[in-house]
């Protein structure tokens, strides 16, 4: 909210007479005066001609030798109370920070919004006041939402392979603003299946995956990346990536529950949840090296920590109806100032008898990033992490992938017991408005075992172009990653996706 949002009515304790009313300083003085004033994000006239009530007002109680009955300047809330809303009342009473009986300030109503936006669930928002008595105020919050069940269709392509499937998502359905989705998917290697709950930070998940592919051994030790559930491509096929030393069929069948909970709260949004996680895994490969050194049963349990916003599943498929569009005006306005945003993961898991797996062991992993915000939503972005095990298979050991937090796609990975990884990017909206943004990035990355740098290097730089329409969710674009050390182009093109 820009300064001028919050800058309305009279500033307290420099008035000498009557303050103008206004949603923040409700005086009972005899001066006459309007019931209600409604502060939404779209009246800017309204709030332009009130901005000039302070002086007009303490010029006539001069006059009049006026002066206000609370010298403090205090405003305790009576009674909030909520219209236009299909979600549950309690839901709402949840979400907002401002309670019956606290202290109504501009800080207290920016905080309101803020809460209301990170729901993703209103067409429309605004919050009026009124004189309850003697430094008291009635809140009203007029919040517009709705509810959906929707299907998406969705395909994808790549040198990784192809997949097609089917995601239908539900949104405040049983009107407690909950998200409940499935997930279908097949492709050329296998399946999977997935069923999400998410309310309020609160998540359940049930995952089940069923995959086959074609993997190759080089012989500097890299292994084929088997991203995008690629299918058989044959050994001709990975030995135009480098010189094969073994090539092999790896299948791998994954189980997976989770539940995660929010741990601290700001502004309405979760910045800090804890997950805990339970995976039973197994892979079964047609070579008997592989079989012996990461085959058989990798049952785990994951305890993780992530820092930053939360942002629930399937929350922008509500954009179709409207929903979540309510900050639209916010969301176009170019930033006043450039505002830094931290976030982070941490995850510790352990395997061993007692989780079902055929060997004892153990990973951890963390990743830390920093994102400068500024102007029309330009964004720069520093990110590192680092992944450890010990006496983990070699199905388990930590990779230069989307595991240590690689944006781009490579047709193959290193291994290794320990990994670091680091990265920047740079995006650009090259066209805002309210039909949707253009944006463009490009990134550069790497990733290696700190402790054998030269042989498990993976480095790289890309781009990526895409169109986001405000009413349609997922974006339309295509991302390109070139490996320095292979020396090879790797394209993506999807509907949705990461780009």
């Amino acid at each position: 909210m820009t300064k001028s949002n919050r800058d309305i009515g009279p500033k307290a304790g420099k008035s000498k007479g009557p303050p103008a009313p206004g949603p923040f300083d409700l005086y009972q003085t005899a001066v006459p005066r309007a019931a209600v004033f409604m502060y939404t994000m779209a009246d800017m006239n309204t709030r332009h001609c009130l901005r000039k009530l302070p002086g007009v007002l303490l010029c006539a109680a001069l006059l009049l030798g006026r002066s206000p009955c609370a010298a403090d300047g205090n405003t305790k809330i009576n009674k909030i109370s909520f219209s236009g809303n299909r979600v549950s009342e309690s839901t709402l009473r949840a979400a907002i920070p401002i309670k019956e009986g606290g202290e109504l300030t501009p800080e207290a109503l920016e905080k309101t919004y803020g809460a209301l936006y990170a729901m993703k669930l209103f067409r429309s928002v605004s919050v009026s006041t009124s004189a309850a008595g003697e430094g008291l105020a009635d809140v009203n919050i007029e919040a517009r939402d709705g509810w959906f069940i929707f299907p998406m269709p969705f395909a994808a392509s790549g040198s990784g392979g192809s997949s097609a499937g089917v995601f239908v998502f539900s949104k405040n359905v049983f009107r407690r603003a909950e998200s409940v989705s499935v997930m279908l998917l097949s492709g050329g290697a296998g399946s999977r299946e997935a069923l999400f709950f998410e309310k309020d930070g609160r998540a359940l998940g049930v995952m089940r995956a069923d995959r086959s592919a074609d993997e190759g051994l080089y012989s500097d030790g890299a292994f084929s990346s088997a991203q995008n559930m690629r299918g058989d491509g044959g050994a001709a096929y990975l030995a135009k990536y480098g010189t094969l030393a073994s090539f092999y069929e790896r299948r791998q069948r994954t189980t997976s529950f989770y539940a995660g909970l929010p741990l601290l709260r700001r502004g309405g949004a979760t910045v800090l949840s804890g997950r805990l996680a339970y995976t039973g895994e197994n892979n079964d490969y047609t070579d008997a090296a592989r079989q012996a050194r990461g085959g058989g049963s990798s049952s785990r349990v994951a305890l993780e920590l992530n820092a930053g916003a939360h942002r629930e599943r399937g929350d922008d498929m509500g954009a179709l109806f409207g929903l979540g569009l309510a900050d639209m005006n916010k969301r176009l306005q170019n930033r006043a100032r450039a505002e830094n945003r931290w976030s982070g993961a941490l995850s510790l898991s352990n395997a061993g008898a007692w989780t079902g797996a055929d060997r004892a062991f153990s990973k951890a992993s963390l990743s830390v990033e920093n994102a400068t915000v500024w102007g029309g939503e330009n964004r720069l972005s520093l990110r590192c992490a680092a992944a450890v095990s010990a006496n983990a298979p070699e199905s388990q050991l930590p990779a230069t992938g989307r595991e240590t937090g690689l944006l781009g796609q490579y047709a193959r990975e290193f291994r290794a017991p320990r990994m670091t990884a680091f990265g920047a990017s740079f995006a650009k909206p090259l066209s805002r408005s309210r039909r949707g943004t253009l944006q463009a990035s490009v990134f550069a990355e790497t990733a290696f075992d700190p402790a054998d740098r030269a042989a498990t290097t993976q480095h790289g730089a890309g781009l990526s172009l895409y169109y986001r329409f405000w009413r349609f969710p997922l974006p339309l674009g295509f991302s390109q990653t070139y490996s320095f050390r292979d020396r090879d182009f790797q394209f993506s093109g999807a509907i949705g996706g990461r780009f």
